[in-house]
């Protein structure tokens, strides 16, 4: 008999963390960082010559409007569709794009597939996540909480996908022309806090498996706060906090794609192009 592999993250305390996030971005207003991918989003799909016919956007969040308002009017989907997960999609679709949401995601490189299996020949798919970089101060400030006041780590930041690994996910996929780039933004807090608030704004507190669920007493706290300020303290009296979103676009193949020239094509060597003079070993 085989056992199911232990999920990454907690599917109750996810689930939780998701509908206190849309609560919050309800009441206070959508959270800045969904809003620049959002709105980068809207950037990379005007650079295309085209206007996409079916579109979904996959994710917690309903973002449509936050698209549509950065697109400009001859970029406008005819069909703008959403679903939550990408188990509801249904069809296929030119376009097939996902905003912040799959650093949560247990089976990445499922989902990669089952939205590949959606995509009409030439169609698009344009998936956002934060990667590696995200956070990388507060993971260092809470491993030395833990290790001062603990004696040792615990689990308490998402595993996240890096540039390299995000690049071997979309080659993975059988897309033609994929291409992976990163957008990293260094923003400043006046208080640790208020970057936890941010988290919680986009559902991103702990909800692994295997966190700690002891409840954390002031003088962890205080620690948190007096190494993560040590130590990425800035002159104007912040603290800094680097987020990394990473960008994976790749097309559905179709005999109209440019295809790479098969080797030993060319008609001119490297060296007589750059009109340098070619060295025999």
């Amino acid at each position: 008999m085989t056992t199911s592999p232990q999920k990454i993250f907690n599917p109750t305390a996810l689930e939780k963390a998701r509908q206190r996030s849309l609560r919050r971005q309800a009441r206070k207003g959508v959270s800045f960082l969904y809003l620049r991918a959002a709105e980068d989003a809207a950037s990379r799909l005007e650079d295309i010559n085209r206007r996409f016919s079916r579109v979904v956007l996959i994710g917690n969040l309903d973002g449509r409007d936050l698209v549509k308002a950065a697109l400009r009017e001859d970029r406008q989907p005819e069909k703008f569709e959403y679903v939550a997960d990408v188990s509801q999609l249904s069809g296929d679709y030119d376009l097939i794009l996902s905003l912040l949401d799959l650093q949560s995601d247990d089976a990445i490189p499922d989902t990669l597939t089952h939205a590949r299996q959606h995509l009409r020949a030439d169609g698009m798919m344009l998936f956002a996540f934060l990667g590696g970089e995200t956070l990388t101060e507060l993971r260092q400030s809470l491993y030395a909480t833990d290790q001062q006041i603990l004696g040792g780590a615990t689990a308490r930041v998402f595993p996240m996908v890096d540039y390299s690994q995000a690049a071997m996910l979309l080659g993975r996929t059988g897309l033609a022309l994929p291409v992976v780039d990163t957008d990293r933004i260094n923003v400043g807090y006046s208080h640790l806090s208020n970057l936890i608030e941010d988290l919680r704004d986009l559902g991103l507190t702990n909800v692994l498996t295997a966190r700690d669920t002891r409840p954390l007493n002031r003088t962890w706290l205080a620690a948190l706060h007096a190494n993560y300020a040590q130590h990425f303290g800035r002159e104007d009296g912040k603290v800094k906090a680097t987020l990394e979103i990473i960008w994976m676009t790749g097309w559905a193949p179709h005999e109209s794609q440019q295809k790479p020239l098969k080797p030993g094509s060319a008609k001119m060597r490297l060296s007589d192009a750059l009109g340098s003079k070619e060295t025999k070993l």
